[in-house]
């Protein structure tokens, strides 16, 4: 299912690179160098030239782009004022987008509920919900709406051409000829209404936004980004919530949400990005012949206002919550914020952006180690967020305590004016540049490109400068490189930092109990309301509902449905694509080729048999995969370490899972994964590193382990409340098989692991040394090794030169392979967290219940998803999401920011009943299936095919296997859907379910759980 996203910050990709330079590089790129010519052949053919004008667009300019391999072209509708950017190239996957500049000037999150509301029908597409059935029977490889701080854009992408002028079309209508101007039943649904419990008499607010921002009220990182905005910005739109805050979308009027939907939504305020190999020429037709030549050119008035510098710092105290009873010491997040008074050019931004990377996010990196140094907090990092017209840097410590907040500002102002004064290490300074380099190579990787593209093109097209500006790096790269050794970097601390009286200290601090606080208030204040209404308005209120739920559980009509444009069966293509996959023996080491272009990027994994590890062992191992490339080894010590992996590698990884494998022991194969990526030339060095890492880190430096454990712990915290959904989900699977088991043993039990360490550290930290070096002495063996190489084939051989000089080093020890007993006695069980929402999972193992997983389930999951789940959970429901999905084994319901949790799990089992009653003629069964073969045709870059290539050869899985799931799937009937009914009815009397969620929700529904469990443990 395709969700709504708010976006509240986009960087450039080079800074996204900076920002995660040690992290994995993935994805694909279109094949470089020999597209000038045939694009500028293209253009002369089309007729497209400067200053002429082609179906009302005149273009403005025209030129190529090296770093992103296209040609921009810009052009302006006269007529209407509408503005677009056409990046042309051969990249088969299209993507459209038409962006607004919306501004905002309350917390009401008025552009955040148009977003979602124009997509809930139009005049041409007069259904209720044209995005999701177009998301169900589509080959889109994107299709979403995105809202900004101070812009809504609305992007769609597909690889076949029809099924693009389909999605546009639809978009286009969508924003200009939307229902909302005549149906109030829209912003109900999608911002709020009032509804009165039918079985306690209560007045609640209800809707989908309303509880989108409910949960993302919870996370301490939103208040915190909510907080830093307030205490920068007091006079313009940035000092408001854009997405909306629950205690303010109440106050939106039916004629605000209009009157402002009118004022931006016009093409004048329009700024529309085509991307990809297209016939510009129709494209441009189109949109002039259906929308833009009807409508006139306005003036609108959406100039982000500037905010006026301040005089001094301000200082600004924030509340956070968590459970009642949670311990607060230590929980605080101190941030140091500074806003720059419009920074100008690609140079300055990505100079600021790589200095954000020398500052803060290297282990050497000078501020990162002053801070860490000094004690304050457990976890520094930095933000420079350029997506706003005066960009924001920040510098956050989180687990801190308010008592250190002038002493963290101390500690910042002394590092920078000693940075000032001495300079940068020369060679932090380069392995930076190197990792930045490295993300020019990826930055075209991934195979959503695209979009990227477009990110960038808005973060300057939005305040009035060319969209190109952020799209031609190279060129701002070696100006900054030449200007290295004239200070460049110290005089942008000196005029954007320690110059800059602009700047604000903001501490975030936990509150026991502050959600179940705003419940009870929330629940007084509608009481009361409630209290005050007449007789006549409260049943005004009821009847409202109900009208509002009769119109949700309408069907629209044939007619009406049929309007909206689809594709035929012969736009499918019947054959599954082949992962190209060579097995190979290299020096006695098993070796997966998957030979593509990847202009001379190396992706290697690496796969460790650790299966041999006790059980009593097993959360060692996944600590060992947490600190290794984080501790020092024999030959670097952690600054040292942290330069040469920048600098030789495109990252190095650990990670602990399991594939699952009908012939392995107990189902599952236990895998330690080590991933390196390099260029084709430094590849011997990563693996020279990769070698000093896995054989050589040491474990005894107690304050570095110390250090590393408490972030592990915080990191935990941090995904429980932000990331409930993945708790529930693991912790339901882990009801149904050993691989669940050993699954869920990465979340929950690792965390009380880690807690137990942490909190008993110094009695504890000899046994874990002795651990750890014992799991390393098991796992890095050569029996049972795998490695995988995905890149260009004329780099095979010398991958395979580094890998035997690997492969000499590593030991060839026997372990027995150990049997795992793992306790099945618990399930259904709640974790509570300071949430004010639900994440609500239900699953049955389709294995044990007798049946076989089959392509035809993939055409039931896409139906239910659609037609099924998105109307109960969401549309009636209130909640923000949630869908079903079936694995190879079991069958996996869910839903996220939920303000509702038994109802649910009903709606969940109401599945059964929906697919006995399941209807559909022809080209309905069409159409369900066209969507199928769409998801089962996602974006896959280089990385992404040699991963799915590895997984096939973990799991057992054939290409004929894979071929024959897609002609299931082809060959699905209305009579296949129904029969299922059956089978899911066995699967979900397994009835097994686990809640994530309030105190408050869960303690009301406390007798469907056998354990209510806390998971968020108190520090010693």
């Amino acid at each position: 299912m395709k969700k709504f996203t708010k976006i509240t910050s986009i960087l450039l990709t080079a800074g996204l690179l900076i920002n995660s330079f040690s992290a994995v590089a993935r994805g694909a790129q279109v094949a470089r160098g020999a597209q000038v010519k045939s694009v500028t052949d293209i253009c002369v053919k089309q007729g497209l030239e400067i200053g002429k004008s082609t179906s009302g667009f005149k273009l403005e300019s025209k030129k190529w782009i090296e770093d992103i391999q296209s040609t921009a072209m810009i052009f302006k509708h006269v007529k209407s004022g509408a503005k677009l950017i056409y990046l042309q190239n051969e990249d088969e996957n299209k993507v459209f987008s038409i962006n607004f500049r919306t501004p905002v000037n309350d917390n009401t999150g008025v552009n955040h509920i148009i977003e979602h509301s124009v997509l809930c029908g139009s005049e041409k597409y007069p259904v209720k919900d044209p995005f999701l059935t177009m998301a169900k029977q589509s080959l889109n490889t994107y299709i979403n709406a995105l809202t900004g701080t101070d812009f809504t854009m609305y992007p769609v992408a597909s690889k076949n051409e029809k099924d693009f002028n389909n999605l546009m079309s639809v978009y286009l209508d969508a924003v200009f000829y939307p229902n909302i101007t005549k149906d109030p039943r829209i912003l109900k649904q999608e911002g709020w209404h009032y509804e009165v419990n039918s079985k306690t008499g209560e007045l609640n607010y209800n809707g989908i936004v309303y509880n989108e921002m409910k949960g993302n009220y919870s996370s301490p990182q939103v208040i915190l980004s909510n907080a830093i905005n307030g205490s920068l910005f007091t006079d313009n739109s940035y000092s408001y919530e854009s997405g909306g805050n629950p205690d303010n979308i109440p106050d939106l009027t039916y004629n605000k949400f209009i009157e402002t939907y009118k004022k931006y939504y016009v093409p004048s305020n329009s700024s529309i990005y085509l991307y990809g190999k297209l016939d510009i020429e129709n494209t441009l037709k189109f949109m002039d012949d259906n929308y833009l030549s009807k409508l006139k050119k306005t003036t609108v008035d959406s100039v982000i206002k500037l905010q006026k510098p301040f005089e001094r710092k301000v200082e600004k105290t924030e509340l956070y919550p968590v459970a009642k009873d949670a311990d607060i010491k230590n929980m605080t997040y101190l941030s140091s914020n500074y806003m720059m008074n419009k920074v100008k050019g690609v140079e300055e931004v990505l100079g600021f952006q790589i200095l954000q990377g020398i500052l803060l996010n290297a282990e050497a990196s000078p501020l990162k180690k002053a801070l860490v140094d000094g004690g304050i907090g457990t976890n520094v990092y930095g933000s420079f967020n350029p997506s706003t017209q005066q960009p924001i840097f920040s510098i956050f410590a989180s687990n801190a305590n308010e008592t250190d907040k002038y002493k963290f500002e101390n500690i910042i102002d002394d590092t920078l004016k000693k940075i000032v004064k001495d300079g940068f290490d020369e060679e932090l300074v380069n392995s930076v540049f190197t990792a930045v380099e490295f993300g020019l190579h990826t930055q075209n990787s991934d195979a959503n490109r695209g979009m990227n593209y477009m990110a960038n093109a808005m973060n300057s097209w939005n305040y009035d400068m060319s969209p190109t500006e952020y799209l031609e790096i190279t060129p701002a790269l070696n100006l900054i490189k030449s200007k290295i050794s004239q200070g460049y970097f110290e005089k942008l601390i000196q005029k954007y930092l320690l110059d800059n009286k602009h700047k604000s200290l903001v501490v975030l601090k936990p509150s026991n109990g502050l959600n179940e606080k705003k419940e009870q208030s929330l629940k007084n204040k509608l009481a009361e309301y409630k209290a005050s209404l007449s007789e006549i308005e409260l049943a005004k209120i009821k009847k409202d509902t109900q009208e509002l739920k009769k119109w949700q559980d309408a069907e629209d009509s044939k007619e009406n449905s049929s309007k909206l444009p689809t594709l035929s069966r012969k736009d499918l293509n019947s054959k599954a694509e082949e992962i190209p996959t060579i097995e190979k023996l290299e020096g006695n080491i098993k070796v997966l080729s998957h030979p593509m272009f990847t202009d001379g990027i190396i992706y290697s994994n690496i796969y460790f048999d650790s299966s041999k590890v006790p059980q009593d062992q097993i959360l060692y191992l996944k600590l060992l995969a947490n600190v290794l490339g984080n501790v020092s080894t024999e030959k670097y010590d952690i600054m040292q370490l942290s330069n040469k992996m920048m600098k030789d590698t495109g990252g190095i990884s650990f990670n602990s899972t399991a594939f699952k494998n009908d012939t392995s022991t107990n189902g599952y194969a236990p895998k330690m994964i080590v991933s390196v990526n390099a260029m084709n030339s430094t590849l011997p060095k990563a693996y020279e590193l990769l070698d000093e890492i896995m054989n050589h880190s040491k474990f005894d430096d107690k304050k570095r382990m110390k250090d590393l454990i408490k972030m592990v712990r915080t990191n935990y915290e941090s995904m429980f409340v932000n990331g409930g959904n993945s708790l529930a989900m693991e912790r339901t699977l882990s009801y149904l098989s050993d691989s669940g088991k050993y699954s869920d043993l990465g979340y929950l039990p690792y965390y009380d692991f880690i807690c137990d360490l942490d909190d008993n550290f110094d009695t504890k930290f000899e046994k874990t040394v002795k651990n750890l070096n014992s799991v390393r002495n098991i796992v890095f063996n050569k029996e049972g090794l795998v490695v995988s190489y995905t890149g260009d084939e004329k780099n095979y051989a010398k991958f395979t030169d580094s890998l035997n000089s690997f492969g000499k080093k590593i030991e060839d020890k026997k372990f027995p392979r150990q049997e795992y007993k793992f306790d099945f006695s618990k399930k259904n069980e709640a974790f509570v967290i300071p949430s004010q929402v639900q994440y609500v999972v239900k699953a049955g193992s389709l294995k044990s219940a007798g049946y076989k997983y089959n392509g035809k389930m993939k055409v039931i999951e896409n139906i239910l998803n659609s037609d099924y789940l998105w109307k109960e959970l969401r549309v009636k429901g209130g909640a923000y999401g949630g869908a079903m999905n079936f694995t190879k084994e079991d069958v996996l319901f869910y839903s996220y920011r939920d303000p509702n949790l038994k109802e649910t799990l009903n709606t969940f089992d109401e599945a059964v009943k929906f697919l006995r009653n399941f209807k559909a003629d022809e080209k309905e069964m069409t159409n369900y299936i066209i969507g199928t073969i769409g998801s089962m045709d996602g974006l896959t870059g280089p990385y992404d095919k040699g991963a799915i290539g590895d997984n096939m050869y973990f799991s057992g899985t054939t290409k004929e296997d894979i071929q024959k799931l897609r002609d299931e799937a082809l060959s699905t009937t209305q009579e296949d859907i129904k029969n299922f009914a059956d089978i899911l009815e066995v699967v979900i009397k397994q009835n097994l379910y686990c809640v994530v969620g309030s105190e408050s929700k869960v303690n009301a529904n406390s007798d469907l759980f056998d354990r209510i469990i806390v998971p968020i443990k108190n520090s010693k």
